[in-house]
């Protein structure tokens, strides 16, 4: 499929996603009329065989989506817009009020032990000028090509753009996969931060998630080898990560997405008073902002990540997401500043 003819798609289809998986060479582009719109995950993940699927991080406020892949084609990246070298800057801004009374009730719920960890996100929103929504796609393939890159639209969603560093599980009928990344720091000269370099607060962050999904491997399946932790490089950021390698019956790939998700790393522990507590008091709706996504092939084969590095687009605004772990030693300023990082991931697609 040539580029002009991915942007009559994009023009003609009432819901499309151009995807492009990491590390690969190809986009996708799978297009419907028809949208299917459930409250809740199948009990069989078959149901979602041949389809691109769009979950939020609570089904109490929005559908689970999902359009089915009849209509799939790829399409060549080559000539796409160069990876150009964007100067980030760390922001002078200081915590807004919203931000700082959300951080206090946080941070004083762990310190009391009503959670283990929790995850504190907020939003930003801008003006931005008419933006080629395909091109966007594919300066955001040449920035970010070990992401799974993803421009989704839908008649119930909008349009959706993100550049996800974090999967949630991928596998067929002979193997299953899924990591564990939590922590956060600026990249040392351009360069992953050195393993030796990481402070205790974000091991501990890595060490929860990586122990909880340790755990709910143990339940749905056996555990081959686990890698890590090391630290890996997504934009201009660092995160400590661990690989879980796994066997685990396709017949309960649902089950297990409904055990781990939401993941420590975008929630907390425990998870469900987690789930409550940031819905009652983090001040927003994060939609579909760290629930997750992902395409499912009439093989078996899933390809699901976690919905970060995301930015919500309409025709004259973006809205951008991002959040950090808040555990007792937490501090103000040093969690605003890593928000500002996270979000300069998708800020510097659009603007120079």
């Amino acid at each position: 499929m040539t580029l002009n003819e991915v942007r009559n798609v994009m023009r003609t289809a009432e819901n499309y996603v151009l995807f492009r998986l990491p590390n690969e060479k190809r986009g996708c582009v799978v297009s419907s009329d028809r949208l299917d719109v459930m409250d809740r995950l199948p009990s069989s993940s078959v149901c979602l065989n041949d389809s691109f699927v769009m979950f939020p991080f609570s089904t109490d406020n929005h559908p689970i989506l999902a359009i089915p892949s009849k209509n799939l084609d790829f399409f060549e990246l080559e000539g796409m817009p160069p990876r150009t070298a964007v100067e980030v800057r760390r922001s002078d801004s200081l915590p807004d009020d919203a931000y700082s009374s959300s951080f206090h009730k946080f941070v004083m719920a762990v310190r009391k032990r009503r959670f283990e960890k929790l995850v504190l996100s907020r939003t930003s929103r801008c003006v931005i000028p008419p933006i080629d929504r395909l091109d966007l796609f594919r300066r955001a393939c040449a920035e970010y090509p070990d992401a799974m890159v993803y421009l989704f639209h839908s008649s119930r969603s909008g349009d959706w753009l993100g550049a996800s560093p974090e999967l949630l599980l991928t596998g067929d009928d002979t193997q299953s996969r899924t990591v564990a990344l939590a922590g956060t720091l600026r990249n040392q000269d351009d360069h992953a931060v050195r393993i030796s370099d990481w402070g205790e607060k974000e091991r501990l962050e890595q060490r929860i998630v990586a122990d909880y999904l340790r755990e709910r491997i143990a339940c749905f399946g056996t555990l081959k080898d686990e890698w890590g932790p090391y630290s890996v490089s997504a934009g201009h950021v660092s995160h400590l990560r661990t690989d879980f390698y796994f066997f685990m019956d396709k017949d309960r790939r649902s089950d297990f997405i409904s055990a781990i998700h939401p993941t420590p790393a975008v929630c907390g522990l425990p998870k469900e008073e987690s789930m409550r507590f940031i819905m009652e008091n983090e001040g927003y709706d994060r939609s579909y902002y760290s629930g997750f996504l992902g395409w499912t092939d009439g093989n078996d084969k899933t390809h699901l990540f976690v919905n970060i590095r995301c930015v919500r687009l309409d025709d004259s605004e973006a809205q951008f997401f991002a959040g950090g772990g808040i555990l007792a030693s937490s501090d103000l300023i040093s969690e605003w500043n890593e928000t500002e990082e996270k979000m300069t991931t998708m800020k510097r697609l659009l603007f120079d």
